[in-house]
């Protein structure tokens, strides 16, 4: 009596692979997965960051005037410089795109392609859905400077970088990912790291704009779904 053959699985009916395995699949490029509005602030922050780098050295005319149009200055400092274009408001906007140091840059550019890509999309597509997600990037890092301006009215300081926009993006992508309670699980915890960077700056001197990152911070926790539900691309009926 012959063996009967084993049965077929259901999943390949024929008894033969009709998908041999192709190997190892090739990965999408990296910057295939940010949107184009976060790779082109990625971009400019970069470019900033490298004429400022060649003209530092050199103590160049370009030095000076990223440094006079794009840090936020109180106290003392501000009195070194003459006041910034724009009636004085230009680095509340520009900071944003000067850092003090390729390792300050850096740190930015990673948490901007982490949160701006999940905090671009509900803006929808587009160039007006880019503009949506620009109006909220600028009105962290407005309410960043604001804050740090209040909190440091009378002592001597310069404060630039990103982070108060993307302190805002932090707790957009926690609005995008779980709603409240995903925003308030990102969020929180990084505004009491910053309120405890503040307390220890009571006793010793912490190089790190805690005001900037609470202003942007606090920005993002209240408006993001503002912006989102006046700004996003809706698609046609």
């Amino acid at each position: 009596m012959s063996a009967t053959p084993p049965p077929h699985s259901s999943e390949d009916p024929s008894g033969s692979d009709p998908n041999p395995d192709p190997g190892p699949k090739s990965r999408e490029p990296l910057f295939n997965g940010l949107p184009g509005v976060v790779l082109v602030l990625g971009a400019v922050m970069l470019g900033v960051q490298i004429a400022e780098s060649m003209a530092a050295g050199q103590g160049g005319l370009a030095h000076g005037l990223i440094y006079w149009a794009g840090t936020v200055r109180t106290g003392a400092t501000a009195e070194a410089f003459p006041p910034a274009p724009g009636f004085g408001l230009s680095p509340y906007v520009l900071h944003v795109f000067v850092h003090f140091g390729w390792a300050h840059l850096l740190i930015n550019l990673g948490a901007l392609a982490a949160f701006g890509a999940v905090s671009r999309v509900p803006f929808g597509p587009g160039l007006r859905g880019d503009l949506g997600f620009l109006a909220f990037f600028f009105a962290c890092a407005i309410g960043g400077a604001v804050l740090h301006q209040l909190t440091h009215m009378n002592a001597p300081s310069m404060m630039a970088g990103s982070s108060t926009a993307i302190s805002g993006l932090l707790a957009a992508a926690g609005w995008v990912r779980g709603g409240r309670a995903g925003m308030l699980r990102l969020a929180v915890p990084w505004l009491l790291i910053n309120l405890g960077i503040a307390a220890a700056g009571l006793v010793f001197p912490i190089p790190l704009a805690w005001a900037g990152h609470v202003g942007g911070l606090l920005v993002g926790m209240a408006a993001y779904p503002v912006f989102v539900r006046y700004l996003q691309v809706r698609p046609a009926l």
